[in-house]
């Protein structure tokens, strides 16, 4: 059967991300499919059993409480929105990563407590390059405008080129980040760093050690999609 609607959009150039209807980004229906973090645990935002009790930390930040505070990730890491965040990055799809800030936005406009800044994490320089942008800047960016809030690309550096993250652990990882960020001004007592995914955290625990040195007192960590275990 032929899509119409994969027709019109080629003749229009604007069609949702997945299923091809007529839109800008992503339609009404595909918005609400994308997988919800319905049971975090209440500080890293892992996706928790739905019996889960509510506000309930897991096993893991129960043990070895991280040095953020809390986490907040509306989505989770899987399909679709595994393939939504690589075009955004990777592709320079603006309109899904605004839809997908816009999810974030919504997530965290009615928190009472809002922190001072926002502070995206930084990247290293020769994916800077090659990608053009910090897609965590463009989501910062949104929620800044979005909440009337300050934020800030220069408060935080990276200051060494570490390896490739992707395929290891959370103690691996940790080693690979040791000493790769600093703090380049003053920071606020309450600050939230911005990211598109939480994969182990290990990335924001360096950096909220960072921060902690440089004078935070409560760091939140916000970002898109939260990896489920065994995800990353």
């Amino acid at each position: 059967m032929v899509n119409i609607w994969s027709f019109f959009a080629q003749l229009s150039g604007a069609a949702c991300a997945l299923c091809r209807a007529p839109g800008d980004g992503l339609c009404a229906r595909c918005l609400d499919t994308l997988p919800r973090n319905h049971h975090p645990c209440s500080i890293c935002a892992l996706p928790l059993p739905p019996g889960a009790p509510p506000d309930t930390p897991c096993a893991e930040c129960q043990l070895h409480r991280p040095s953020f505070d809390q986490a907040r990730a509306p989505l989770l890491y899987a399909r679709p929105v595994d393939e939504l965040i690589a075009g955004f990055k990777y592709q320079h799809r603006l309109p899904e990563g605004r839809i997908l800030s816009d999810i974030l936005l919504q997530a965290v406009a009615e928190r009472p407590d809002r922190p001072d800044l926002l502070l995206p994490v930084p990247i290293q320089a020769d994916r800077l390059r090659e990608r053009g942008f910090n897609q965590a800047s463009e989501i910062a960016r949104h929620l800044a405008h979005g909440l009337g809030l300050n934020w800030s690309t220069t408060l935080l550096a990276r200051v060494r080129e570490t390896g490739p993250q992707r395929g290891l652990g959370r103690r691996r990882r940790r080693s690979n980040l040791r000493g790769a960020f600093t703090s380049l001004g003053r920071i606020p007592k309450h600050v939230a760093l911005v990211d598109d995914v939480i994969t182990t955290g290990a990335t924001a625990e360096e950096l909220s050690r960072v921060l902690r040195h440089a004078g935070a007192r409560r760091i939140e960590l916000w970002a898109i999609a939260r990896t489920p275990r065994g995800g990353a």
